[in-house]
Order: structure tokens, then sequence, then C-alpha cells
């Protein structure tokens, strides 16, 4: 069964870009030997991933990845069984947004307002679902 987990946490203070692509070759690595797709988005210190692949896979990397000390305040947003894959073409798809795009692509200027909106899981599939038809497809 393939499942999708999406959480939020925050950068160690002042994370640079290096820290990013760290973080982004071995994700991929990982995820290509592992079968996991996904995509991590980077916004003012905040991250939302979200991760597609078996719930046994997903699970025991999401504990590696909530252990990780480059970034804190872990939230899971969703976490449920899905039919298809939404990055299926990506080991880790990556956008950084800035002020400026973030709210023109995603209609929020902030990670933390999915968060603090009602229904947090649907707000963070919607995300992912604008993502995957225009970011991602587009470039």
């Amino acid at each position: 069964m393939l499942y999708e987990l999406i959480y939020y946490s925050k950068a160690v203070l002042n994370s640079e870009d290096y820290d990013i692509e760290s973080i982004l070759e071995t994700a991929r690595e990982f995820n290509t030997k592992h079968h996991i797709t996904g995509c991590l988005l980077f916004h003012n210190n905040q991250f939302l991933q979200i991760l597609e692949g078996d719930f046994n896979q997903i699970n025991a990397l999401y504990k590696n990845i909530r252990a990780d000390q480059r970034h804190h305040s872990v939230i899971t947003l969703c976490m449920r069984e899905i039919d298809t894959l939404s990055f299926r073409n990506w080991s880790m798809a990556y956008h950084k947004f800035t002020n400026d795009t973030i709210k023109s692509t995603l209609g929020i200027d902030d990670f933390h307002k999915i968060i603090e909106s009602e229904n947090f899981g649907k707000a963070s599939k919607d995300i992912f679902k604008k993502i995957s038809k225009t970011i991602l497809e587009s470039g």
C-alpha cells in the first residue's frame, strides 16, 4: 500500500543553502534506494515536506527525520493511504520560495498559516497539489 506523509518543521537558525543542498543530496540518494518520492518546500526558515511510498519505509524515514538536528518543531500534518504518487518522477523535488513568490504561487505568506488552518491536513495537501501542477511540471 502507498502512503503519503506531510509534515512541517522549522530549520535551525541561520540555515544556509549548503545545508539544504546536503539535505537534498542525502534524501535523493536514500529515497531512490527505498522507492520513496516527495517534495521539500522551504521558505523563511520553515520546511514543508511530502513523502510518498510504502508505509513501513515512510515511517522508518520519518523517525529519522524527526531526530535530525537540522530542524525542530516537527508537526505531522497528514498521513494517509493514497492510490497514486503525486511526485512519481521525483526522488525529492525542491522549491525555495521568496516572500513574493509564496503569495503569488500558493496564496499564503507563510507555511505556518497551514498549521493555523482548521483543516491543516487538507490545506497542506492542497499546497502540494498546486506545486505538482505548476512548479514541477513547468520546470
